[in-house]
Parts: structure tokens; sequence; C-alpha cells
């Protein structure tokens, strides 16, 4: 499975990171913007699998999310709703050239959303990785518990 890259767009700071928190993965590459216009300033630089997308009143509303570029709208969108935006209307979203939008009413549902996107096969197990210092057989044996 490749490596999937995960933007998170909400101008609230505490949200954007707990958000992160949340979502994070050994597989997936997470970052917070403040601004759909944010994410796609150097596209050259990363590609976006997937944005999860926190319209708030007077600072990060749907129509900040149509001055987008056409070429970045195929990218899936999920809105979270939130006590700013109780509903939204996907099928004018859609219209407007988003093909792939979905909405979530809180964390559990972004992430099962996500992951029904990026990780339809499942997660991959999580790799252990040895400690980076040996530990020498005398070590071992001095902390092994002793007999009573």
């Amino acid at each position: 499975m490749d490596y999937k890259t995960i933007f998170i767009v909400d101008p609230i700071r505490s949200e954007r990171i707990q958000m992160a928190k949340f979502l994070s993965e050994e597989i997936f590459t997470v970052m917070t913007f403040i601004s759909p216009n944010d994410c796609f300033k150097n596209p050259d630089l990363i590609r976006c699998d997937l944005m999860v997308f926190v319209p708030r009143k007077e600072k990060n509303e749907i129509k900040h999310l149509m001055n987008i570029k056409k070429k970045f709208r195929t990218t899936p969108v999920i809105f979270i709703l939130t006590d700013d935006l109780q509903d939204i209307n996907l099928a004018e979203i859609t219209a407007n050239g988003f093909p792939n939008v979905y909405k979530a009413s809180d964390k559990e549902k972004v992430r099962e959303i996500m992951l029904g996107l990026l990780a339809e096969e499942g997660l991959p197990p999580r790799t252990e990785v040895p400690h980076p210092v040996p530990i020498s057989k005398e070590v071992q044996s001095a902390l092994s518990p002793r007999p009573v």
C-alpha cells in the first residue's frame, strides 16, 4: 500500500491538531491548513489524496473552496458538520465540479470514510522497530527477575 496524504482545512488551530492526531496512521501523512487556498499553493511538492474540510462562518466557508483550480477538484472532500454549519447541500457542490464529496457529523465518521477511501483493503500491521542500542547478555541477565 502506498503512502497517502490527507489535508485538514480548519481555521481553528486546536481543532485542526486534534483531528490530525485522531486520523494519524503510519501510512498516512497528515498536513493541516487554515484555508483551502493554502493547500494547493505548491502542488508540485506534495499531492493530496483526501481533504477534510471544516466550514466555519466568516472564516472558512464553502465559497472559499470554489476558488481552487479545477484540476484539484477531483480530490475527495469530506465536510465536517459543525455548529456553524448544520447541513451541506452536496448536490450543489457536486454540480460545481467536485465529484467525490462526503459529509460527516463527527471524527469517527470522518475516520470511517477516510479508511474506506484510502485503505480499502485495510490497514497494514504496525511495524515493530527494534531498540536502537542492542542490550548485552550481561545486562539482560541483570534485568531478569531474581529467584526469591
